[in-house]
């Protein structure tokens, strides 16, 4: 994936952030993406839920394949399925994942690069890069695993690969998109900090 993709696809990610009645980075470290306003009609489900309603078989719907989510559009309706016996910080993953594979527009297309884009929506999703850059202005120092752990809603090997990431990203100008988000997250006083660097 090209720096631009990436790029694109986290730009994409904050601005459904910014969206959302975030009020402190609390509520983003406490987020549940089945709560979230999204700009196209979805609806959540476990698969279990959605295989007692319609008599389908799990296997019929994931191929025989064994994943922890899936969405499929009917109706003019998207569906996101996910298994409920994840933990918490997997299932952020995995749900973070499906509205990435739909805000993306890859429902309907299969391939390994549309794979890596919808962890990268979900990685900037659940731990946003202009949020973490902040966190790490103001503690003086690059965080931690642990630290993202607690500030973010990502499990440890999420946050070991974020920190990787975002060592290999080069810091860019904040958009207006980033902008709004630390302002829902930090008040008004990030949007100072953000203007000095």
């Amino acid at each position: 994936m090209t720096h631009a993709d990436l790029r694109r696809v986290e730009l994409t990610a904050v601005d459904l952030l910014a969206g959302q009645n975030f009020a402190s980075i609390y509520d983003l470290a406490h987020m549940d993406i089945r709560r979230f306003s999204l700009p196209v009609a979805a609806e959540f489900d476990s698969f279990s839920g959605f295989c007692k309603a319609t008599g389908l078989a799990r296997e019929e719907l994931t191929r025989g394949k064994m994943t922890e989510g899936l969405s499929i559009r009917h109706n003019g309706v998207y569906l996101i399925l996910y298994n409920e016996n994840s933990p918490r910080e997997r299932l952020n993953f995995t749900l973070a994942h499906e509205v990435g594979h739909i805000l993306l527009g890859h429902i309907g297309e299969e391939g390994a690069h549309l794979e890596r884009e919808a962890d990268a929506f979900a990685a900037a999703l659940l731990c946003p890069t202009v949020a973490v850059r902040y966190l790490e202005h103001q503690n003086g120092h690059v965080l931690s695993e642990k630290e993202l752990c607690a500030a973010f809603p990502i499990s440890r090997e999420a946050a070991r690969r974020r920190a990787e990431e975002l060592r290999r990203t080069p810091p860019t100008p904040p958009s207006n998109g980033e902008i709004a988000l630390l302002l829902n997250l930090f008040g008004r006083f990030a949007t100072e900090e953000s203007a000095k660097d």
